[in-house]
């Protein structure tokens, strides 16, 4: 029973993995005959092939073939070439991870597998050997109780060699797919490289001239062709000066706005610097006021000081002048009673 659930998660790993190498392989063939069409296909032929093309590329890259295939040529940019490389092989770099990880998913389980029948073997074989006792110990029992630790062990064994063989298997599968790739990127690199408008500039004029010359010697000779193909690389290289054009007229409106945001936040600054200023100054003209105020109020409150005391001196000179009259008016009070007193004394004598 282990085995079996062993062996039908690994299985179950096993088809996934098969079907994204087959999903890969797929898609690697509608890959290779989209460039085979853009390759050899040309006009209203082209442009029927690629109607449906946003099911394969992102939408930018299949907006741009399509654009390019409505002028009747077929030339790109080397940013274009580069976008398209760069997709392809993060495509096929994503896929290669996904068979990676059910590559080591199946050998993990292999691997678990192989511990969890030797641990339930080991197990057994232990609780076997514990049960014998005496010396009487019959071949056959034993070999009848050692039957389940075999099983276990078996159970690690089949899980191992399905797990590796899974992944043996994956392996030889995405090798094949990967080769297949790399061989299908050189070939789409080689012909972009062939397509690439800064490449074909001087090839261009050279081929223009050669046609101004064969038209010179021989008249009746064709040119629809030739001139279809003059056209639409004029086209595409007005189509890539006219985004360089836009691209460069929005970097000057960002550039204005710049200027522009960056002139008010002068002029602002310049304001508030004026409105610091003249706050400073009435700030300065306000302590100057009060510094005046203060000494005016000093120089007062000096003076009231100098009339108090000169008033309390004052006062106090009168009092002593009235103390002094009370001891005198004392003393002759004292004087007055003790003649009185003697009077008395005399007339009772």
């Amino acid at each position: 029973m282990a085995t079996l659930t062993f062996n039908i998660a690994i299985l179950t790993i096993f088809s996934i993995g098969l079907l994204i190498l087959y999903q890969a392989a797929i898609k690697l063939t509608m890959l290779s005959g989209t460039f085979g069409i853009l390759a050899y296909k040309k006009g209203k032929a082209l442009e029927f092939y690629l109607q449906g093309i946003t099911g394969v590329f992102p939408a930018t890259i299949a907006h741009m073939f399509n654009k390019r295939a409505k002028k009747g040529v077929l030339y790109f940019t080397k940013n274009e070439a580069k976008d398209v490389s760069e997709w392809l092989g993060e495509q096929f770099f994503n896929q290669k991870g996904y068979t990676n990880f059910f590559v080591g998913t199946s050998l993990m389980l292999g691997l678990f597998g192989t511990f969890t029948g030797l641990l339930v073997a080991i197990d057994e074989m232990g609780a076997i050997i514990l049960s014998f006792g005496g010396d009487d110990i019959d071949i056959g029992e034993v070999m009848t109780k050692f039957s389940g630790p075999l099983g276990g062990m078996s159970i690690g064994f089949a899980s191992s060699l399905f797990g590796v063989a899974s992944a043996v298997i994956l392996n030889v599968m995405q090798y094949i797919l990967t080769r297949n790739q790399a061989a299908f990127m050189d070939d789409v690199e080689d012909w972009m490289k062939g397509k690439i408008i800064e490449s074909q500039s001087s090839d261009m004029l050279e081929s223009l001239q050669g046609s101004e010359i064969g038209t010179l010697l021989n008249a009746s000779q064709p040119s629809s062709e030739q001139n279809l193909l003059s056209a639409g690389f004029l086209d595409v290289f007005v189509d890539t000066m006219g985004d360089f054009t836009e691209k460069l007229d929005k970097s000057n409106k960002a550039s204005e706005d710049l200027h522009r945001l960056i002139s008010q936040n002068i002029a602002q600054a310049s304001r508030t610097s004026e409105k610091e200023s003249v706050l400073l100054e009435s700030i300065v003209n306000n302590l100057r006021e009060l510094n005046v105020n203060q000494f005016s109020n000093a120089s007062m409150m000096e003076e009231s000081l100098q009339e108090i005391s000169n008033v309390i001196l004052a006062e106090h000179r009168s009092v002593k002048k009235n103390l002094s009259l009370q001891e005198e008016n004392n003393k002759l009070l004292k004087e007055l009673i003790n003649r009185i007193e003697k009077l008395e004394s005399n007339e009772n004598k």
